[in-house]
């Protein structure tokens, strides 16, 4: 049985009990249609879920159980100017539980403003829909930085399964990298011979990586 799972940063071992803000109240009762006694997960995003049941519009806690990450993928990724696209992306690589996601342009991306606010909000949509204890963590840069984003995945690289220990990822766009930023990465990997969407290739490569 699925059982709905509610974000919150603030929650600590001292809580027998969740107030639940309007929205997230809203969201359980007229949306997934959640009634009292019914079992509640709550993710503080840092690897710890807490267990409880709906009662009376709030959350009374029973238990809790402390995870670790499997994985260490973190994954640089250009920004999308299709919104839906973008969100999409954002929401899988949340789901798939990456460690950090790091948006930023390179030199054949497109260019499209990237709403903070937003790209948080998604995330916090995938903690929910999959019911992680973790949240990626998240940033905007200028350029990408090379030292720690040493594996690039493109169309003329070595089969991606050789190079999987190394995990700090970046996904070029969909007009691919330029030859100066192909002679910065260490490693290169390709997923296949044909050219991927953008989001296509970055949930590929996490799928295949974890």
């Amino acid at each position: 049985m699925h059982v709905p799972t509610i974000y919150n940063t603030d929650i600590d071992e001292s809580y027998d009990e969740l107030v639940l803000n309007d929205d997230k109240l809203h969201h359980l009762i007229n949306v997934l249609r959640i009634r009292d006694n019914s079992p509640i997960k709550i993710s503080n995003g840092e690897g710890i879920l807490f267990f409880g049941k709906l009662k009376d519009n709030n959350i009374q806690i029973s238990s809790k159980k402390e995870y670790k990450r499997d994985n260490n993928i973190n994954i640089f990724v250009p920004p999308i100017q299709d919104k839906t696209r973008f969100r999409f992306m954002i929401e899988k690589l949340g789901e798939l539980n990456v460690n950090s996601i790091t948006i930023g342009p390179t030199d054949y991306s497109q260019k499209a403003n990237v709403n903070t606010d937003k790209v948080i909000s998604w995330l916090v949509s995938s903690v929910e829909q999959s019911g992680s204890p973790f949240i990626p963590n998240f940033e905007i840069c200028e350029e990408i930085d090379f030292n720690k984003f040493n594996h690039g995945l493109d169309i003329c690289g070595k089969k991606i399964n050789d190079n999987l220990s190394f995990q700090n990822i970046a996904i070029g766009p969909e007009g691919g990298w330029s030859q100066d930023e192909l002679n910065k990465f260490s490693y290169t990997s390709s997923i296949n011979e044909f050219t991927f969407r953008t989001e296509t290739a970055a949930i590929v490569a996490v799928s295949l990586m974890i």
